[in-house]
């Protein structure tokens, strides 16, 4: 899974449950450590993680929601990468007026550990307005997931790349047929949200193959060009991220209304 749309999640869904039902937030993810520094700033004050949580609460915010820029299958060849990925970022609903919260991700040195230091700086609302499929009903996602998945794998086993089909594309459609145990996310997401939320981000996090040096972005290139079926890799990619990425922010962004 990609760092930065991990933490988007989270800190969505976590978030989430805390304005919603006041269930506890705490994220060892979130805190700082030796290793990652969170922070939430206006531009004059500033917040750790409880902090902010806090502060929306006083301003009158009540849900969280995940958005992200309009064209995130551009993005699925650089989204290994720190900075790679669709643009993405958290709009505080129901304040005195909806602001975007945009992420920065810096690396550094601290002591002999590398650490990230990530800032969310609220801004006018810059990622243009939420597409339409933020708001998808969770059952027509999973159509549109499913469908991505079978067109995948299909490709997967044509070019002799079965690893993929057989460890991350068929236990995603298992996962979300109902007809494999799912297992357990890397976080647990808060009581708030349906069954139907949590498998649709299980499937998500199984079928996360983007990245660098031995994920679907590695090889698979080669033998998709090899056997005529590169442009096909490319479309097939391009559209899985792009669902991945939907399927995501429509499971966190469910408890919107």
């Amino acid at each position: 899974m990609n760092g930065e749309i991990h933490q988007l999640l989270l800190i969505t869904s976590l978030g989430n449950g805390y304005l919603i039902h006041s269930e506890d937030a705490s994220s060892k993810e979130l805190e700082h450590t030796n290793s990652i520094h969170v922070t939430f700033t206006d531009g004059v004050q500033s917040w750790n993680w409880a902090s902010w949580l806090d502060y929306l609460r006083s301003v009158g915010c009540q849900r969280l929601m995940m958005v992200s820029g309009s064209q995130p299958e551009d993005n699925w060849q650089t989204s290994g990468f720190a900075g790679g990925g669709a643009r993405a970022g958290i709009i505080a609903l129901g304040a005195q007026h909806n602001r975007i919260w945009i992420p920065q991700w810096e690396s550094g040195q601290f002591r002999s550990e590398v650490r990230w230091n990530i800032t969310y700086t609220e801004q006018e609302q810059e990622l243009g307005q939420p597409s339409e499929r933020v708001f998808l009903p969770l059952d027509e996602v999973r159509i549109q997931f499913r469908s991505a998945l079978e067109q995948i794998a299909r490709l997967a086993e044509e070019i002799e790349q079965s690893f993929w089909k057989k460890n991350f594309f068929d236990p995603a459609i298992a996962i979300l047929d109902g007809t494999a145990d799912m297992p357990r996310l890397v976080f647990k997401l808060p009581d708030v949200y349906s069954d139907e939320a949590v498998r649709l981000l299980n499937a998500v996090y199984k079928t996360w193959v983007f990245g660098a040096m031995g994920s679907w972005n590695d090889d698979p290139p080669a033998s998709a060009h090899a056997h005529g079926r590169y442009e096909e890799y490319n479309q097939y990619s391009a559209r899985l991220y792009a669902i991945l990425v939907q399927t995501a922010q429509a499971a966190v962004n469910s408890v919107v209304f």
